[in-house]
Order: structure tokens, then sequence, then C-alpha cells
């Protein structure tokens, strides 16, 4: 509706012409509400079905005997279920293209079926490591299904499904798990999608997958910024290959991503600079014996702050409203964890509620110029 305004006012379009764009623009969103809900109702109507079929079989003790005498039957059982969702939704969806809500519910549950066959494997041949091998091999599996069928939420799953796995890898490994949970764990996984989200191809084939990446991304580079904000020890230093390798990587990986990008258009110049940075960040904190806490505490003050800068610039540049709300949020936690940090002890409480309070509005006033000009400055660019 903004564009079709402007559309209007520079004298693009007539008045008559904006309101078929206008009525047309509300029969699309109306369509998609109505796609949305079938969505919703297939989704629930798919997983109520399966767990009729759990509670039937729990029901019949004829049916669970069997069962605990052949085990492999339950494997049996669940993949031919896996595939008949997968074959039955990519029919549905794909072939005949007449139900594709129904299609892509069932899909989705086939992915879900998988990991429920992973897990019987592990319990028949009794293997320790399940929490550390189910999460990788369903993630393995299930990856490749998101970007054949374009399906986002295949893609959720499986940006939740590879968290698990990271971190599992590492807790099995049980290496300084005070280091690991609390600085490390975080950084490397949110540089990791971060990453992701920036491939060309991804960007470019596949909309929406990559503002899923790094909005997933910056939840746990944010968090690990406050920690150090607060709580900056003077070594962090681990020579341990399994730490140094993910930051060296990611720091190739992202130099030689910008280099073979095409684009190379300003948002990516920074969002590399920014994921590069990070990642050095983090080598420089494992590899120096000694450093400063105020050094590193400082730096975690301007991550964050250009974090969130990016965000508001991107969000405004994209009309992104998810990323503007969260940045929103990460900047009132920043501002008011910083200020009761340093102004609830050294000053009267009276005066710390009038400043705090005086502050908020003034952010609130700068923040709503800056949202004019950066709408106005995309405007332009259109």
């Amino acid at each position: 509706m903004k564009h079709i305004e402007r559309w209007l006012k520079k004298g693009l379009i007539n008045e008559d012409l904006a309101l078929k764009l206008e009525q047309e623009i509300d029969e699309v969103n109306k369509q998609k509400f109505k796609f949305a809900m079938q969505i919703t109702l297939y989704t629930v109507g798919v997983i109520l079905l399966g767990t009729s079929l759990i509670t039937f079989i729990a029901a019949n003790d004829w049916i669970l005997e069997l069962l605990r005498q052949m085990y492999f039957l339950k494997v049996v059982l669940v993949l031919i279920l896996t595939l008949l969702f997968l074959i039955g939704g990519n029919y549905l969806a794909y072939e005949k293209k007449t139900l594709p809500g129904l299609g892509n519910s069932l899909i989705f549950l086939s992915t879900i079926l998988i990991g429920a066959n992973y897990a019987l494997l592990t319990q028949i041949f009794n293997i320790d490591a399940e929490a550390t091998i189910v999460p990788g091999l369903w993630f393995v599996s299930i990856f490749p299904l998101a970007f054949i069928y374009r399906s986002r939420a295949i893609n959720w799953l499986s940006i939740i499904l590879f968290i698990f796995a990271f971190c599992s890898i590492y807790e099995y490994w049980d290496y300084d798990s005070g280091l690991i949970w609390t600085l490390y764990m975080p950084f490397i996984i949110g540089a990791i999608l971060y990453s992701f989200g920036n491939l060309n191809v991804i960007k470019e084939k596949y909309s929406g997958f990559d503002i899923s990446y790094k909005l997933t991304a910056l939840l746990p580079m944010y968090v690990t910024f406050l920690i150090l904000i607060f709580s900056a020890e003077d070594s962090y230093c681990s020579h341990r290959i399994n730490y140094i390798l993910p930051p060296v990587v990611l720091i190739v990986f992202n130099i030689v991503n910008y280099i073979l990008d095409k684009s190379k258009n300003d948002f990516l110049k920074i969002e590399t600079v920014f994921i590069t940075g990070v990642a050095a960040f983090m080598l420089a904190l494992l590899l120096l014996p000694y450093v400063s806490p105020a050094g590193v505490s400082i730096t975690a003050h301007i991550f964050i702050i250009y974090l969130i800068w990016a965000g508001f610039s991107f969000g405004y540049k994209y009309e992104n409203v998810s990323l503007i709300n969260l940045v929103n949020i990460m900047l009132i936690i920043y501002v008011l964890s910083t200020y009761c940090r340093f102004g609830w002890s050294f000053m009267d409480k009276t005066i710390f509620f009038f400043i705090g309070g005086v502050v908020l509005i003034s952010m609130g006033l700068f923040l709503e110029k800056y949202k004019r000009f950066a709408l106005k400055k995309s405007e332009e660019d259109v």
C-alpha cells in the first residue's frame, strides 16, 4: 500500500489504477489468510491422525506384545508411514497440485517421523550416544528437503536440529563445559547460521530462508555479548583444535563468500565485516593467554551497538517487521541493563528513575526520526 501511495504522489499512476491495485492487494491478502488457515487445519489434523494411530496401538495389548517381540517391526512401520506421507504429500502438492496445503503438511509430518525412526534404531542397537547421534542424522536427512520443497517449516526444523546437534557433539566431548555454554557455543552457532544466511544462492533462490538464519543467529550472539559486558574475565585461553578450527573456517568462508558474490553490495560488505570480526574476536580470546577484561567489555559494547544499528538499517531498508521488533527488544534490554548496572549504585534513586525515563523517551523520539529518514531513503532508492 505504501508503494502505491508513493507512486500516486509521484504521478506514476492515476487514482483509478491505484484503486484497482489496492483492491487486488486486498484480495491477495485475503487469499493468503485463507491459505494460512488451511495450512493450520491440515497440520493439526494430520498430527491428530498420527496421535490416534499411536493411541490405537497403545490400547491394544496384542499389538504392543507383537512390537516388543519384533523390534524391527517398529522401524518398518514408521518407515512405511514416513514414505507414505512423503510420497502422498509430494503427489498432492507438486504432481497433482490440487491440495498443496495438505500435501505440504504431510511432507512436514514425514520429516518428523524420520527423527522417530532414528530414535527407534538407537534403542534397538542400544547406542549410548543417542542424544548425540539422533539430532545430527535427523538434520542431515531433512536439510535437503527444505530446499527441494522450499518449505520454511522444514527449514526452521532443520535450524533447530542443527543447534541441538552441534551442542550435543561438544557436550559429548565434555571439554571446559563452563566456557562452552556461556561463551563459545553461542558465538559459533550464531556465526555459522549468519554465514550460511549470506550465501548468494540462498538469498537469490530461497526467499525467506536467509532471514530465518540471520534472525536465529542474532539472539545467541547478542546474549553472549551481554555476558561479556557484565562478567568479562582475564583469560579464555584454550588451544584445543575443536575450538580453534570453527572460527578460522568461518573467517575464511566469509571472505571467500564475499569475493565470489557478484553483487558485492554495501549490506553484504557490512555483514561480512561484522561476522568476520565476531569470528576473529572469538579466535583472539581463545589464542591469547591474557586479555584485558575492560577491553573485552568495551569490544562487546561496540559489537552490540553495531548489531543494533545494522538491525534497524536492514529492517527499515527491507521493511522487515520481525527484524525491527527483535532489534527493538534487544535495544531496550541493552540500555536498561547497562544503565541499571552503572547507574543504580552511583545515583540518588529519584534522579536514577528520572534520567532513565528521559533517556528512554529521547530514544523513542530518535528512533521515530530515524525510521522516517530510513523509509524516505528507501523510497528514493526505489
